[in-house]
């Protein structure tokens, strides 16, 4: 009969399953609410908060314990498609208005998770390599704690009616550079600690353009701020797939995957009957 730790974690672990899902799915909802708004006349005072809140957990799909390569592979183009149809709902809004920066920055997002995903399938189901920075229960609660802060501060820009943002992972970012810090003295390698500058750098850059725009009214600031993010969800996704090579960490000392992980979950196989 398994022990209460046993149930708790393998919750935590088909939470690490279903959490990514979950987020991708909200985008989904937020972008289709977002392309059904712009036929409508009178403002909207909802700007995605669902996905601003969820899309956190998206970008943790790299450590979820799945350990059939077949499902791997079908979990992570499940969450490629749905990406890319929130993607698609956006790019066709603008579209219809005739943005073209906007419609380029969509395009740049569809392109970045469609070599993210490759990239992901390369590491996860032919290469079969484990991650190094690992995701625990506490990591889960930490992410909440924080957002309940940041979203106090940035609620009253979702719901001004002068202003339309479709920046949706800057709060997600700043929550993951926190985390990805915290295994910083692991690091061995001149790439993964230069992609961990280059990151937080375009998410300060995002940030800080973004609060202009709402200050100043000029729109040059909501193209950096869009630009920027662009380019953080880059080094993010880059930071990611570097972490899956053991030579980027420390010998002997990069984050343990514990031995609790390696419970069945879907497509799993407790340890002790691998051999």
């Amino acid at each position: 009969m398994p022990s209460p730790n046993h149930n708790q974690d393998k919750f935590f672990l088909w939470k690490m399953v279903l959490l990514p899902i979950l987020s991708l799915c909200a985008y989904v909802f937020d972008a289709y609410y977002y392309f059904y708004k712009s036929h409508d006349t009178s403002p909207s005072v909802y700007e995605g908060l669902i996905s601003t809140i969820l899309i956190v957990f998206s970008y943790l799909q790299f450590c979820a314990p799945i350990e059939s390569r077949h499902l791997r592979f079908a979990y992570h183009l499940l969450l490629w498609a749905l990406v890319e149809i929130g993607h698609l709902a956006y790019l066709l809004t603008f579209i219809l208005s005739e943005n073209l920066f906007s419609i380029s920055i969509f395009i740049g997002w569809m392109t970045i998770d469609i070599l993210f995903t490759s990239a992901l399938l390369y590491c996860r189901v032919y290469l079969q390599l484990d991650h190094h920075v690992e995701v625990e229960n506490k990591h889960i609660f930490h992410f909440i704690s924080r957002l309940e802060v940041i979203l106090a501060i940035s609620i009253p820009i979702f719901i001004n009616q002068e202003f339309s943002t479709t920046t949706r992972d800057n709060i997600a970012f700043f929550l993951l550079f926190d985390f990805f810090s915290e295994k910083y003295e692991y690091f061995n390698s001149i790439w993964i600690k230069s992609c961990l500058y280059l990151f937080v750098t375009a998410v300060t850059t995002s940030v800080t353009a973004e609060w202009l725009y709402i200050s100043l009214k000029q729109h040059t600031f909501e193209y950096v701020t869009d630009v920027s993010e662009l380019l953080a969800a880059s080094f993010c996704y880059l930071f990611i797939i570097i972490q899956f090579f053991e030579f980027h960490f420390k010998p002997h000392s990069s984050p343990d995957i514990p031995e609790q992980q390696q419970i069945t979950v879907i497509g799993t196989k407790p340890i002790a009957d691998r051999f």
